[in-house]
């Protein structure tokens, strides 16, 4: 399928957007409520690193394809663990779509994977830095800032590097902006549930 890069950007907003509805339905398990009062044991990250691993593996399945490339938004599942859950959630979620892409195979899988990976941990080891107030800009700048970093593994490790300038070309702008706007979406709906939960706790001591 061949389209325009704005017609990739839209596609992949689409799919961006079902992966938050997704979120939005899961998150109202219990399970997310002990996140929120910072009560997450080992098997609660372990959840969730497997919850938003499955959902980097939809964003790979679900990319769009165009002459020569395929435009994802794998890296937002890993990003979205990551910034709810810390360093060893993203990482999780991270390995589970970075592994599930290499085998995919290609020239550029092992670039791809990594930057899977590393976008996973990179949200968790902000979640330390902010200390769990991430805020709205913050993540927008950290998930526009990390796909192009993501850009630059490709150009930088995959060969040959003509093949790869083309890909870059055609898949960075929707990639970049896509999961910028998946973060930032995310990042809102996060903020709103913050202070839902905040002021049910505040009614339920009173």
């Amino acid at each position: 399928m061949d389209l325009s890069i704005f017609g990739i950007l839209w596609a992949l907003i689409e799919r961006a957007c079902l992966m938050l509805v997704l979120f939005m339905l899961i998150f109202h398990i219990k399970f997310f409520k002990r996140m929120l009062d910072h009560k997450m044991n080992w098997a609660d990250q372990l959840v969730l690193a497997a919850v938003f691993g499955i959902l980097s593996i939809y964003g790979t399945y679900s990319g769009v394809q165009t002459t020569g490339a395929i435009a994802n938004i794998r890296n937002l599942g890993p990003m979205l663990g990551g910034l709810l859950g810390g360093p060893w959630a993203g990482l999780g979620a991270g390995l589970i779509g970075g592994v599930h892409r290499y085998f995919m195979g290609g020239f550029t899988a092992f670039p791809c994977a990594l930057g899977t990976i590393l976008s996973g941990l990179a949200g968790g080891l902000l979640l330390m830095l902010w200390k769990g107030n991430i805020g709205v800009w913050k993540p927008t700048l950290f998930a526009f800032i990390m796909e192009i970093a993501d850009m630059g593994l490709l150009l930088l490790i995959a060969k040959p590097f003509t093949a790869t300038l083309n890909l870059v070309s055609i898949i960075a702008m929707p990639m970049i902006l896509a999961d910028s706007f998946g973060i930032a979406v995310f990042s809102l709906l996060l903020r709103d549930m913050k202070a839902t939960h905040s002021t049910r706790a505040e009614i339920n001591m009173r």
